[in-house]
């Protein structure tokens, strides 16, 4: 079969999704043990490094189990991959880097890549299959055949290939190292939309007891301020909190960021729905980078200071290595050993609930986000589209520190290591960057330079608005 398939296909995935993998579960198991550990991540913009973006929700995180100490994080490491070398610098100019594809068994061609059908509607399924028969694929377990792939857990999302709906809430799922903080600064201080994230709670509005739009005083005399919902979306009370102060029917948030996807489904209702979209790396670039990161990263209160003297391979044998973390946050998985079933869930939910993004195609991703959500300039066009390009071009700060690392090469020890440790994250990486290309058709109407389409300028004399109302970002006056 192709990528799309017939309506009744849409809730299963096919038998031989996940049978490209041979059957020597006990080779892998001497090779390499399976660790359990979990993650860590970053932030940029004032409004968002001044907060401690993503520091509350990894510590929640931490708090549940759900991830080593080893790995909280909220700043960025800069990464220059025509060279082969990581840099360390304030921002995240993670929208550069190059991904390395997993070439071993040649999993990019277990994919079947035929084209979409030119009539292809709304609603039709969008599947992989993994091809029969593929040597040299390192062993993964095979589970029951027959998961769970109703997804009532996340029921409260939106299908992907569902027309946009006005009462739609965009949800932004933030992976660590992967080119969130771009979209999210883009989303926040470019297009200066509402936001929630932990930062709406500042200024005491963790006591507001009505939801509302605030506007945290922080930042410089004359620079305007970011508007966001007074609920923190980025830990589980948090969540609970939003959830009983009405947040989803309030419709007050224009993008909701949050690391807990399962728990924020009961954020939102039959009648206003979540609609997730991210941003994915590959699963080697990405450890590669959170390496980096933590081994230097003296500034965290969990900052360990061994890890400075660790090389990459100390990090890929250590017991605070991910493990597939993508297949686990997914599948919701936390603990234990993994098995073809959860990579058919994790890839069920990307399938089912995802807009999806990639770090390699930063630019292509803001772009189809933007069409998808229909989202246009508000403030001052020409500002505002200045302030999009300094992001996804990295930054005033780029390659600002010099310090650079170099990257394992496939074949390394190194890597060697790290991909036993991302056998299941490989395989739904592929799955997800053709997915990207067949996601097209969702934007396929919609103009590439949506955002300036019909848009306003508040900040104009006269200013302009859209017909459904705008309301101007305030400036900081002291």
């Amino acid at each position: 079969t192709g990528l799309y398939a017939d309506q009744e296909q849409q809730d299963a995935l096919t038998e031989s999704q996940i049978q490209a993998m041979d059957e020597s579960q006990q080779q892998q198991d001497a090779m390499m043990p399976t660790s359990k550990q979990q993650e860590g991540e970053e932030g940029e913009s004032p409004e968002y490094e001044k907060a401690g973006m993503l520091m509350s929700q990894q510590a929640a995180a931490m708090d549940a189990g759900l991830m080593p100490n080893h790995l909280i994080s909220n700043s960025a490491i800069e990464e220059t991959e025509d060279a082969g070398e990581f840099d360390l610098a304030g921002m995240e100019a993670e929208e550069e880097d190059q991904s390395v594809p997993f070439e071993e068994g040649n999993l990019d061609e277990a994919y079947e890549e035929q084209p979409p059908p030119a009539d292809t509607e709304e609603g039709d399924y969008v599947s992989a299959e993994v091809a029969d028969g593929e040597e040299n694929i390192p062993t993964t377990s095979e589970g029951t055949g027959d998961p769970d792939l109703s997804l009532d857990a996340l029921s409260h999302y939106q299908d992907s290939w569902e027309p946009l709906q006005p009462l739609d809430n965009p949800v932004f799922w933030h992976i660590p190292k992967a080119g969130g903080s771009t979209v999210k600064d883009i989303i926040g201080t470019c297009h200066r939309f509402v936001m929630a994230t932990e930062f709406g709670v500042t200024d005491g509005h963790d006591q507001d007891t009505e939801i509302a739009v605030v506007y945290p005083d922080n930042g410089s005399p004359g620079q305007d301020r970011s508007p966001f919902v007074n609920v923190d979306t980025t830990t589980i009370p948090g969540i609970q909190r939003a959830k009983e102060m009405g947040f989803a029917d309030s419709g007050l948030a224009d993008a909701i960021v949050t690391p807990f996807i399962y728990e924020a489904n009961d954020l939102f209702t039959p009648t206003a729905k979540g609609r997730l979209f991210t941003v994915f790396r590959h699963p080697i670039d990405r450890a590669i980078s959170l390496f980096y990161y933590i081994q230097v990263a003296d500034w965290e209160p969990t900052y360990s200071p061994e890890l400075a003297n660790w090389s990459i391979e100390d990090y890929a044998r250590s017991d605070i290595i991910e493990n597939n973390w993508m297949t686990r946050q997914l599948s919701n998985t936390f603990e234990g050993d993994l098995n073809d079933d959860h990579l058919k869930i994790a890839m069920e939910v990307i399938r089912r609930k995802f807009l999806v993004g990639l770090m390699t195609e930063i630019e292509k991703t803001m772009e189809r986000f933007e069409r998808f959500f229909r989202w246009t300039y508000h403030v001052n066009p020409p500002n505002q589209e200045n302030c999009r390009e300094r992001l996804l071009s990295g930054g005033s700060n780029k390659n600002a520190s010099g310090n650079k690392k170099e990257k394992p090469k496939e074949g390394d020890d190194a890597y060697e290591l790290l991909r036993w440790q991302n056998l299941y994250d490989l395989q739904l990486y592929n799955y997800i960057v053709q997915l990207f290309e067949e996601q097209e058709q969702f934007v396929a109407n919609v103009p590439p330079d949506f955002r300036n389409v019909d848009a306003t300028c508040c900040k104009c004399d006269p200013p302009t608005f859209p017909p459904e109302g705008f309301t101007c970002p305030l400036a900081i006056t002291s």
